[in-house]
């Protein structure tokens, strides 16, 4: 560092800033990286529900075609 910026008031004041960036910048990076996650889980559950309605609807259409051919 030179003399000046040693010297200088706002010294104190820049380093307090820079800390504070520093560890807001890395907070914000875990809540996208948890929005992130959050959205993945909500994904995964609109999926599994999807799927869930696709094969109880199959199984009532395999269930009418058996009774089709019994009557």
């Amino acid at each position: 560092m030179s003399v000046s910026t040693v010297n200088s008031p706002y010294v104190v004041a820049k380093t307090f800033v820079f800390r504070r960036y520093v560890t807001a910048r890395h907070h914000l990076a875990s809540l996208r990286l948890t929005a992130g996650t959050i959205r993945a889980a909500r994904q995964r559950r609109r999926q599994e529900r999807h799927e869930a309605w696709v094969r109880t609807f199959y199984s009532w259409c395999e269930a009418f075609r058996g009774l089709g051919f019994m009557f």
